[in-house]
Parts: structure tokens; C-alpha cells; sequence
């Protein structure tokens, strides 16, 4: 009997404790319907008078009601940037450092070229080119080999000084042959120094219009953040890279023909390889004296810049256009002069000729007087 009273009173309290469970439910789940119910049947209030806007007030924020309150329509997004403002940034922001890299690195590289003593873009310098070891030692060599080529020339030339009358060919006769030979062993052992004062007579007109530069040069070293500038400058330096490559080429090709400058000279002795004598002449010339008309072009551009964008807006900008367009000139100028300088053999050739003539027909008249005598004194 007390196990089953025990057993009673345990179910009566489980029952209690589920209806306050079910109890408590009910009230969280009817309580907010109440007091919407009892706030619906409150009677209206008279209406709060609309605040007048005094000219102090501000427009409202955004994400703000007027009474102050936070707006919910905004939330937090209101707060993130644009992504397609924010992509927009970041990419150009990224592309200027990178062209701003490769700007910096360019400037550098022509900088270094222009400020030492190997410049090759305003001057050709003696270290770089006559009086470099290793053009003299290639030269040297080359001068032997035209010292024995003119052992080979003199016999040909004679060869063809015998069988000219059986041939009926045009040639040289033995009195102009025999000046020929030694003019042309006297210019293939002394090319180099005719050759350097050339380059010497170059050097000092570039330096006599005054020290030359880049123009603009100032404009693109400037540092600056906007994507325009930037690309601006990218394309000067980029084509100063272009004139700075063509000077080297230019110094290159100088040192060719201060090499093969015995044999391009010893050629000139026979008609058949005259033709290659004034090739060499004329490219030796025009490659030499062509730097003289670029440091003019360039000296010329950069005073020009000087004195015509301050009058400009943008001055800045239009000052690197400008010295794009100054150095594309310059670089179309060794085109522009090619085949114009002559072979620089024609004062030579003519005085040669001249002499040879006269000396030919001092002699034959000689001939002829010594032979009227003696038929004078026969009879």
C-alpha cells in the first residue's frame, strides 16, 4: 500500500510540472498578440506637430531617420565601398606602380649611358672607338693583310698593263697605275688616323652647338601618381631607349670600318674593286658626320621645349609629347641623310687624275721635243 501511494504522488508531480511547461508556453506565445491587441484599442493621439526646418539644420545623414533614429533600410552595407569602385582603384593603382617600376628603370639605364664618359648618343668616344685595344689590335692585323694584298694588286695591275693593247681594253696606264699603288699602300697603313680625324672633327662640332641632352628629359624622371603621366613618360623613355639603341649600333658600325678601313682604301688602286672604296668612303662618312646632325636636332628641340610650353596649360605633359616627337626626328635622320654625304673620295680622285695627267703629258711632250731636235740635227 505505501509503494503504491509512493508511485501516485510521483505521477501527480510529473503531471504539475508538464502543465506549467504547457502554461508557461501559452503565455510567451499570446503575450505579444495581447499587447498588440490592447495598444489597437487605446484611442488615437493627437498628432506630434512637424518640426519646422530651421536654415541651421543639415541635410540628414544618409542612413538616418530625422528624428535621429537609425535607419534599418541602410544596415551595415551602407558602410563597405562600391566592389566595382574598389576593383577600379586597386587595378589602376597596380598598373600605375608597375609602369611607375619599369619608368624608374629605363630612366635609370639612359641616365647611367648619358652620364659617363662612354657617351655614344651626343659624341663618339675615343675609348669606344679608335682608340679602343682591341680595334687597334684588329686593325693592325687587317693592315698586314693589305700590305700583302698590295703585292697581289701591283701584279695584277701589271698584268693587265701587258695584255691591254692586245685586249683593247680601258685601263690604267703604268704612269697612273704607279701612283695609284703607292697612294693606296700610303691611305691602307695610315686609315686609323684619317679615320680619327674624322671622328675628332665630328666631336668637336657636336660640342661647339653646345652641350646636348634629351629634350623633356627633366619631365620624364618626375614622380608622379597619375596612370596618364605614367604612361606618358613610359612612351619618351621608351623611345630614348630606341635612340639610345641606334647610337650603339651607330658606334658598332663605326668600329667595323675603322677595321676593315686598309682594305676598303687599298681597293681603291684598281678599277675593278673601286666600286668598294667609295662604298666604305661613303658609309664611313655619312655614319660619322650623321651624329653631328642628331645633336643638332636634339639641342635644337630641347631649347624649342624650353621656350614654348610655360606658355601652355599642361605644360608637363605637352613638354614629353613634344620630346617623343623631337626624338622620332632624330632617329629618322641617318634615313633621311643616307647616300647624301658623297664617298669623300672625289677631291682625291680628281686631284690624283689631274696629276697623273699632267705628269703623263710632261713626258710625252718631252718625248716629242727630244725627238724634234734629233731630226733637226740629223738634217
Amino acid at each position: 500500500m505505501k509503494r503504491v501511494t509512493t508511485s501516485l504522488f510521483d505521477r501527480c508531480a510529473e503531471v504539475r510540472t508538464l502543465l506549467a511547461v504547457l502554461l508557461l508556453v501559452l503565455v510567451l506565445g499570446l503575450g505579444p498578440t495581447t499587447a498588440a491587441a490592447a495598444y489597437a484599442d487605446d484611442p488615437p493621439t493627437a498628432a506630434t506637430p512637424a518640426a519646422v526646418p530651421t536654415p541651421g539644420d543639415g541635410p540628414t545623414p544618409e542612413g538616418t531617420t530625422p528624428s535621429g533614429a537609425t535607419s534599418t533600410s541602410g544596415g551595415v552595407l551602407s558602410f563597405l565601398p562600391d566592389p566595382r569602385q574598389w576593383v577600379g582603384e586597386v587595378f589602376e593603382k597596380a598598373l600605375t606602380a608597375i609602369l611607375q617600376a619599369m619608368t624608374t628603370a629605363l630612366h635609370g639605364v639612359i641616365s647611367g649611358v648619358m652620364g659617363s664618359s662612354l657617351n655614344f648618343i651626343t659624341q663618339t668616344p675615343a675609348a669606344g672607338s679608335y682608340a679602343n685595344p682591341t680595334v687597334q689590335a684588329l686593325w693592325g692585323t687587317v693592315r698586314a693583310i693589305a700590305n700583302a694584298a698590295l703585292a697581289l694588286l701591283a701584279l695584277w695591275g701589271g698584268f693587265h698593263l701587258i695584255i691591254r693593247p692586245q685586249l683593247g681594253s680601258p685601263y690604267h696606264e703604268a704612269m697612273e697605275l704607279f701612283p695609284r699603288l703607292a697612294l693606296g699602300a700610303l691611305l691602307a697603313n695610315t686609315s686609323l688616323a684619317w679615320a680619327q680625324f674624322a671622328i675628332d672633327a665630328n666631336n668637336a662640332l657636336c660640342q661647339a652647338i653646345g652641350q646636348a641632352t634629351l629634350p623633356a628629359w627633366e619631365h620624364a624622371g618626375a614622380a608622379t601618381q597619375l596612370l596618364v603621366d605614367v604612361l606618358a613618360a613610359l612612351i619618351y623613355l621608351v623611345v630614348s631607349l630606341l635612340l639610345l639603341l641606334q647610337m650603339l649600333m651607330r658606334l658598332a658600325l663605326v668600329n667595323v670600318l675603322l677595321v676593315v678601313s686598309p682594305l676598303a682604301l687599298l681597293c681603291w688602286v684598281l678599277p675593278e674593286t673601286g666600286g668598294w672604296a667609295r662604298l666604305w668612303s661613303s658609309l664611313f662618312l655619312s655614319t660619322v658626320f650623321t651624329q653631328f646632325v642628331q645633336v643638332l636636332a636634339l639641342k635644337l628641340g630641347a631649347s624649342l621645349l624650353t621656350e614654348l610650353t610655360p606658355m601652355v596649360p599642361d605644360a608637363a605633359l605637352l613638354a614629353v609629347f613634344l620630346g617623343v616627337a623631337v626624338l622620332v626626328l632624330t632617329l629618322k635622320i641617318p634615313d633621311l641623310m643616307r647616300g647624301h654625304l658623297g664617298d669623300g673620295l672625289g677631291f682625291v680622285r680628281y686631284y690624283v687624275y689631274r696629276r697623273g695627267a699632267s705628269a703623263l703629258e710632261g713626258g710625252r711632250g718631252s718625248g716629242g721635243g727630244g725627238a724634234t731636235t734629233g731630226r733637226n740635227g740629223g738634217a
